[in-house]
């Protein structure tokens, strides 16, 4: 039996973090202890800006960076 991973594609989040760990939250992602966020059947692709306006730059910088993150800019 092969084994397919899921995927959740979220765009376009321009620094919006409360919105982005609600979302996360939201679709059953956790943080493990090192910060990062973890699902055990899925994975996040982020498609578009990281950031560019919004008022959570810095901490979508931290949340990504957490992580190793597939992205399509």
């Amino acid at each position: 039996m092969t084994h397919r991973q899921s995927y959740d594609i979220i765009g376009d989040i321009h620094g919006c973090n409360l919105t982005l760990l609600k979302l996360l939250t939201d679709l059953g992602y956790t943080q493990d202890a090192d910060g990062a966020y973890q699902h055990a059947e899925r994975k996040v692709i982020f498609l578009g800006d990281f950031i560019d306006r919004g008022p959570g730059q810095r901490e979508i910088i931290s949340i990504v960076s957490e992580w190793s993150v597939q992205a399509v800019l």
